[in-house]
């Protein structure tokens, strides 16, 4: 009986760990849009997505592939990756969690 009670705790403990690792890492990257940059701000990046467009506010914890953030201008393609839903407002409105540019 108590090493049924032991297993049960032991099994339960394991599930709980695993499941705390893997939710984060899970919102971490949502994957965005792939979109032209249409306007560059001091905090995001607008980025075309047709039919709309987004908002892409990106922050110190945002990872930046192929170029960095000061290497990106207005024209390049880049694909996005979102730290949480994006809101849905006109334009979308989302933080990134990694933007990529796309040759």
């Amino acid at each position: 009986m108590q090493s049924r009670i032991l297993l049960s705790i032991i099994s339960f403990m394991i599930l709980f760990i695993a499941n705390g690792c893997s939710s984060d890492e899970e919102t971490k990257y949502l994957e965005g849009v792939t979109g032209e940059i249409v306007e560059i701000d001091d905090e995001s990046f607008l980025i075309q997505d047709y039919p709309g467009k987004v908002d892409l506010k990106y922050t110190n914890e945002t990872v930046f592939k192929g170029k960095s953030r000061n290497e990106l201008d207005v024209g390049d393609r880049v694909k996005t990756w979102y730290a949480s839903e994006a809101l849905d407002s006109n334009p979308l409105q989302a933080t990134a969690s990694r933007i990529e540019f796309v040759e």
